[in-house]
């Protein structure tokens, strides 16, 4: 339990910035509409957001070296508070742009914080356990923080106060541990080129989740909008907490499925699942009813909310353990890209005469092309020797220091075999 106790405040300050994230997530694009912003509009916000993500990922190790854990933590909690209640001070969106674009960046800051802390204060031997914990948290708080505002109306300002009480107080469990601060390792190099050449459909696999996953959730609250007008922050939140609850039951059991067989295959099989939702929910439209509606919804989270970290666990299977930080950089860098071009295609489509159900046929679209490309793949390359297999470790795409806690896990498994070898007789 000391390993628990360590990183206990760590913990809740990301649970903490998730919930005001998930709050976020439900009410931008609702306010938006309220604004008059159409889908595209709203998509190209979303877009914006992810945009300034990607600038943080890239930024923020050198900054975290530079001025410390706490104080780039600290500087970049009060840039994303400053943005959230600038929102209702400035109805408007294209000024919105310019807060979500500062609130992805310093995000990615806080990520990188506050995980490669946990990261540092965890034993090896319990280190996947302790992540592994972590990711179901997170994605807990991420999941309750809409019900803080179901009831509130999102063209006024309580929502977005709530919201930065929440990420304040994000910054209170940081500053209060005593734990030392890490020493945060070298930025490995954001490159396409080396994932692609070892492991190709890993590099898709992020893409598909950057692209279709971001498309889904920056139209979902509107979906729930147009069938429940009527409650139309409750209906959001429901949806939107249903796909993300699908993620945490399925991702566990994926990941452990995936270390008796070959991933891409457990990714074929999520990506399926994902596309055979999406493609309900497109033909239906939601007239099937509001509780078949979010159990679909719940669907596609489980096979979409999880095949990232499938993916993941791939592209280090085909690696050296000196590589591993490398290319989950550049995973998450792609997913970055993808997610950028997501929510404006969604937001494209949304805007056709297809409508927001047309957003869940891209989705599926897309979802078709990454079993494609992993059942190709499949039929083309042979599975990794276990000795060649790391474990399966759960992370999201927004993790930006997952790439070096996969590392040291893979090498202290590495340590492990070697020390079995020498007292062999």
């Amino acid at each position: 339990m000391t390993a628990y106790r360590n990183v206990a405040s760590l913990i809740l300050t990301s649970m903490l910035l998730q919930a005001a994230a998930g709050l976020l997530s439900v009410m931008t694009p609702l306010s938006l509409s309220a604004m008059g912003a159409d889908a595209f509009g709203v998509g190209l916000v979303a877009a914006v957001f992810s945009a300034g993500f990607m600038l943080g990922a890239w930024a923020s190790p050198d900054l975290v070296r530079t001025i410390g854990h706490i104080r780039a933590y600290s500087a970049a909690a009060a840039i994303y508070v400053a943005g959230i209640l600038a929102m209702p001070l400035f109805l408007d969106p294209h000024y919105w742009g310019v807060l979500r674009f500062a609130q992805g960046a310093a995000s990615a800051v806080m990520f990188t914080a506050a995980e490669s802390w946990i990261a540092d204060s965890t034993p090896k031997a319990q280190r996947g356990a302790v992540m592994g914990m972590y990711q179901v948290l997170i994605k807990l708080a991420m999941s309750l923080g809409p019900l803080l505002v179901m009831d509130m109306a999102p063209d006024q300002a309580e929502p977005y106060i709530v919201a930065g009480i929440l990420m304040a107080l994000a910054i209170v469990p940081l500053c209060a541990t005593r734990r030392a601060q890490p020493v945060l390792p070298s930025k490995g190099s954001l490159t396409w080129k080396s994932v692609s050449i070892v492991a190709p459909s890993a590099m898709i696999g992020a893409m598909v989740a950057g692209f279709a996953n971001g498309g889904v959730m920056a139209q979902l609250p509107l979906f729930a909008a147009e069938l429940r007008p009527d409650d139309a922050q409750s209906a959001a939140a429901t949806l939107a907490i249903a796909a993300w609850m699908g993620g945490v039951v399925t991702q566990w059991p994926a990941g452990l499925i995936s270390d008796r067989m070959d991933r891409r295959l457990v990714v074929a099989g999520l990506a399926l699942l994902a596309g055979v939702a999406a493609i309900i929910l497109f033909v239906t439209g939601g007239r099937l009813g509001w509780a078949a509606t979010v159990s679909l919804a719940a669907l596609w989270g489980g096979g979409s909310m999880s095949f990232y970290a499938v993916s993941a666990a791939h592209a280090t299977d085909r690696v050296e353990l000196d590589q591993i930080a490398e290319v989950m950089s550049a995973m998450m860098f792609g997913w970055a890209v993808a997610s950028v071009l997501g929510p404006v295609a969604s937001g494209i489509v949304a805007s056709s005469p297809l409508g927001q159900p047309g957003v869940f046929l891209l989705a599926a679209v897309t979802y078709a092309g990454l079993v494609a490309a992993n059942i190709g793949r499949l039929a083309m390359r042979r599975r990794p020797t276990e000795d060649q297999r790391t474990p399966f470790a759960p992370v999201l795409a927004t993790s930006v220091v997952h790439g070096e806690v996969e590392q040291q896990i893979a090498e202290e498994k590495q340590r492990q075999t070697d020390s079995a070898e020498n007292i062999q007789p």
